[in-house]
C-alpha cells in the first residue's frame, strides 16, 4: 500500500552517524597513504607515520563506538512516539460521531503524566491518562483522547453543515497524531477480570482487538522510603513484573489497590511507578473527586483476541510500522520506496 512521500532526513541517527565519522576519516587518511613513498621519508619515519595513523583510526573508531552507544541509549529513554505509526483520523471522527454507552459512574479521577520529559510541560508528555475508581470497576484510558473525542463532538454539534472538519484539532502532547499502544489503549477490571480494548494505527484501523485476563499479581516489596507526589505523602514499593523491575509510590491517605495502567495490587493508590531503567513513568498530577463516567470503547468494532497476539502486533507495529502494515513511503533523498524501516524499541511488559 502506497503511502506518500518523505523528505528522507533519515531516522536512523546513530547508524548514520557512525558510518558518516568513518568515512570522513578514511576519505582524509587511508586515501593518502601513498604518500609514504615520497622522497625524504625513510623507514623510521614511515613507522611513526603508520603507527601515528593507527593510532588515529583506532581512536575515531573508539569516539563512533561511544557516540552510537549514547544515542542507542537515548532511544531506549523514556520511550516517545518513535515509529512511523499513525492514529487514523477517521477513528477520531467515528468516536465523536457515535453514541456513548455509559457504564458505570466513577466517584474519583486520578490523571497520571506519561512518559514526561517536563513535568510542567504537557506538550511533551506522550499522554496524560486517567483513572476513573467506580464502585463496581476501574477505567484507564487516555484523558488527552477523551478531551479530543468531547470537543470534536460539539464541533460536530455547532457545524453540522460544514463539509471540512478537524479531527485531531484539540489533542494534545507529543507528536499527537502519532500512535502508541499506552495511548490507545483502554484498561477496564471488573470482577477479577482485566480487559485491554486496543486500538490500533491507521492501516489497521479496522482491526481494533480486546482480550482479557485475571488481575495481573504483584509481588510487591514495601520499604520505608517516603515521598511527597502530587501532595499525598506515599511510600516505595519494588516489585518484579513481566520482565522488569518497578518501583511505586502509594499512599495509605487513598485505601484503594488501583493504579494507572495495569498495575495496582498496594495498600494504597499508587502515584507513581517507574521501571528501573526510567524507560516508562507514570506520575499522578491530579486527584479529582466527583462524578466521571465511564463509557464503553467506541469507534470501530472490537475483535476477541489474546493477550500474545495483541501484545506481538503492538511490538511489532513499533518496531516496524511499513513492514508489519504492507505499507510503504517512498524516500525523496535516497529515491526509492521503502518497504521497511526498524525503529529502536522496547515493550513495557518484556514477556
Amino acid at each position: 500500500m502506497v503511502g506518500g512521500v518523505e523528505c528522507g532526513c533519515g531516522c536512523n541517527a546513530p547508524s548514520s552517524t557512525s558510518a558518516n565519522m568513518s568515512a570522513n576519516y578514511t576519505g582524509g587518511s587511508i586515501i593518502s597513504s601513498g604518500t609514504c613513498d615520497k622522497v625524504g621519508y625513510d623507514s623510521e619515519d614511515m613507522g611513526v607515520i603508520v603507527r601515528s595513523r593507527i593510532r588515529m583510526i583506532r581512536y575515531v573508531a573508539f569516539i563512533a563506538a561511544i557516540i552510537y552507544s549514547s544515542l542507542s541509549a537515548d532511544c531506549l529513554w523514556a520511550q516517545r512516539k518513535d515509529s512511523d505509526a499513525k492514529i487514523s483520523p477517521y477513528n477520531y471522527v467515528r468516536s465523536a460521531t457515535g453514541q456513548r454507552e455509559k457504564i458505570s459512574d466513577a466517584n474519583i479521577r486520578i490523571r497520571y503524566a506519561f512518559n514526561a520529559e517536563n513535568i510542567n510541560d504537557k506538550s511533551t508528555w506522550i499522554d496524560e491518562g486517567q483513572l476513573k475508581i467506580a464502585p463496581d470497576m476501574t477505567d484507564y484510558s487516555s484523558f488527552f483522547v477523551e478531551v479530543n473525542e468531547d470537543s470534536l463532538a460539539n464541533w460536530f454539534d455547532t457545524h453540522s453543515r460544514d463539509a471540512a472538519y478537524p479531527p485531531a484539532r484539540w489533542i494534545k502532547g507529543f507528536r499527537p497524531d502519532y500512535w502508541i499502544e499506552y495511548q490507545y489503549s483502554q484498561i477496564t477490571t471488573k470482577d477479577g477480570v482485566l480487559t485491554e480494548w486496543a486500538t490500533m494505527p491507521r492501516e489497521l484501523d479496522t482491526e481494533n482487538l480486546y482480550y482479557t485476563e485475571n488481575l495481573p499479581l504483584f509481588n510487591w516489596q514495601i520499604g520505608t522510603d517516603m515521598a511527597t507526589i502530587c501532595g499525598y505523602e506515599c511510600i516505595k514499593a519494588i516489585c518484579h513484573w513481566r520482565g522488569r523491575d518497578f518501583t511505586a509510590w502509594f499512599t495509605p491517605d487513598i485505601p484503594v489497590e488501583y493504579g494507572p495502567w495495569k498495575f495496582g495490587g498496594l495498600p494504597g493508590l499508587i502515584m507513581k511507578v517507574s521501571d528501573k531503567d526510567g524507560i516508562y513513568t507514570f506520575e499522578a498530577v491530579a486527584v479529582e473527586n466527583g462524578n466521571f463516567p465511564i463509557y464503553a470503547p467506541r469507534g470501530s468494532k472490537y475483535k476477541l483476541s489474546t493477550r500474545d497476539k495483541v501484545w506481538k502486533l503492538q511490538r511489532d507495529l513499533n518496531e516496524d510500522y511499513l513492514k508489519t502494515t504492507g505499507h510503504s513511503v517512498f524516500n525523496l533523498k535516497l529515491g526509492e520506496w521503502l518497504y521497511s524501516r526498524k525503529h529502536t524499541y522496547t515493550q513495557l511488559e518484556l514477556e
